[in-house]
């Protein structure tokens, strides 16, 4: 299955994506941070036997479009989401989200229902469970690995992963290059300041007011926000599933992207 890179303007912001499939419904795929669509690149092709599969690189992030930290906020996020929706006229999709994107994901759903047709949220800030200590510290850097975003980031990753083997070079790069100069440091610090738990603990109550099919899978080993979180997610959205993979990290679309294809599949077969 064909993988194709695009950039258009959505809004205020240029914004890159992947997208594979032709299919009647829309899947949108979010990934977080330090991270870009690349992580999505095994899931994919096998969702995109029967769906369109759009994977953007969030604004601040990837290919996409730089911007303060004022328009990176999850509910920024959402908003450009959205205009990433109307320009390319897709009137609602499924949406999943990795990580900061499962936030954005749960935002949307329930903001904009009428725009979201379900919700799966794969390793996902949740509650006040984030911002990460880690992902903090980029904010005032007192040690080597948070003065360099090629050190934050392989670290991040290689402790998120359970297969930490599977990070060769060439997968490494795809990470590695958007902040890979003399200003990534300080684009990756916008990207940390404008976070904030209150912009998913303040949703709480309309989550549980949820009313759409809504899957919460999180990887057995998750170091950065591990199964708790997808269990308190399934307790407090009514009718909700719960899942935990197995030999996965944080990092689960790319410990076992197939497993993570199949149950994302087995939840739109669940969509009334």
């Amino acid at each position: 299955m064909k993988i194709e890179q695009k950039e258009v303007q959505a809004g205020e912001h240029k914004i890159a994506y992947r997208t594979a499939g032709s299919g009647p419904e829309t899947i949108i795929l979010m990934h977080g941070i330090p991270s870009n669509s690349f992580e999505w690149i095994h899931v994919m092709p096998q969702l995109a036997q029967k769906y369109t599969v759009i994977a953007p690189d969030m604004v601040g992030f990837g290919a996409s479009e730089r911007a303060g930290r004022e328009a990176l906020t999850l509910p920024l996020q959402a908003m450009h989401v959205l205009a990433l929706m109307e320009t390319l006229g897709i009137p609602e999709a499924h949406v999943v989200g990795h990580d900061l994107g499962g936030g954005v994901a749960q935002i949307l759903a329930v903001n904009f229902p009428e725009k979201i047709k379900s919700l799966v949220v794969l390793d996902g800030v949740a509650f006040n469970n984030w911002p990460l200590p880690s992902v903090v510290a980029l904010r005032y850097p007192t040690a080597l690995e948070f003065e360099s975003p090629v050190l934050f980031i392989e670290k991040f990753f290689r402790v998120g992963l359970f297969h930490p083997e599977l990070l060769t070079p060439e997968v490494l790069e795809h990470f590695l290059s958007p902040f890979d100069h003399p200003g990534g440091l300080a684009e990756l610090q916008e990207a940390s300041f404008a976070l904030d738990h209150h912009q998913t603990e303040d949703i709480v109550p309309k989550l549980a007011q949820l009313k759409m099919t809504a899957t919460f899978l999180y990887g057995q080993f998750d170091r950065y926000l591990p199964p708790y979180w997808g269990l308190k997610l399934q307790e407090t959205v009514p009718g909700s599933t719960f899942k935990v993979l197995p030999e996965a990290g944080h990092f689960s679309n790319l410990d076992n992207p197939l497993l993570v294809a199949q149950e994302i599949q087995a939840h739109l077969d669940r969509v009334k």
